[in-house]
């Protein structure tokens, strides 16, 4: 079944308009450049070598973003009112897989994305707000296979499960491939009677990412890897 016939078990997300959920800071222009600067300051928020209390161990906000940035992979939080708050912000936008800008940060998601994949932006939210699935990953090869970018959506949950947004993460699995194969002595070997039967359709990610709206960029794999039995 092609997933825009899908479409109609989800309703509507609200990508634009936002409303307001019990952690969204109020009162500020989501488009503001500043808009990190202004709510920091409007909630007071602690910053530098304040230490904060983790599920388990205790860090620095400095130690944090130190932390984040160290994984290696391209991150975004966006949260349960489709806002887009947070990106590791660790490379310029020219040298991430997908390109990310301060400045988006704040924004509602509907702005930062091609109008042409609004559609597959609702169904993939809905999905993990709905708990249908843990996580959507999206596969992107490169033609020349030097590359192979994975786009993968998680489910943000608290402890009772509640519904807190969702983990956008970018890896390039190429690099992790190549150093199996070496390590086990083994190698890949094309299958040539496979047929591609993934979705295609553009897009290169639902957050900021997605600001480059190049539609020769397909993807070739989407699934909720971890469907829930109903």
């Amino acid at each position: 079944m092609d997933m825009m016939d899908e479409l109609g078990h989800f309703e509507a997300e609200e990508l634009f308009e936002l409303g307001e959920v019990d952690t969204t800071i109020t009162g500020l222009d989501m488009f503001a450049a500043d808009w990190v600067e202004q709510a920091a300051e409007k909630v007071g928020a602690v910053s530098g070598d304040t230490y904060v209390k983790l599920n388990r161990g205790i860090l620095t906000v400095t130690q944090i973003d130190a932390l984040l940035d160290s994984i290696p992979l391209e991150f975004s939080y966006i949260d349960n009112n489709n806002q887009f708050i947070y990106y590791n912000n660790k490379k310029e936008p020219e040298k991430m897989w997908a390109p990310s800008k301060p400045e988006s940060v704040g924004q509602p998601l509907g702005s930062l994305h091609p109008k042409s994949i609004t559609a597959y932006v609702h169904q993939i939210i809905q999905q993990l707000r709905a708990d249908e699935t843990d996580v959507v990953r999206i596969g992107h090869p490169a033609a020349d296979r030097e590359q192979f970018l994975v786009h993968s959506y998680q489910r943000i949950q608290d402890k009772e499960e509640n519904y807190l947004g969702i983990n956008e993460y970018v890896t390039d699995l190429k690099p992790v491939i190549d150093w199996y194969l070496k390590q086990t002595n083994q190698k890949l070997v094309p299958n040539e009677g496979a047929e591609n039967d993934g979705h295609k359709m553009p897009i290169d990610g639902i957050s900021g990412a997605s600001q480059k709206s190049d539609e020769k960029n397909n993807i070739d794999a989407l699934s909720g890897a971890s469907k829930k039995p109903f």
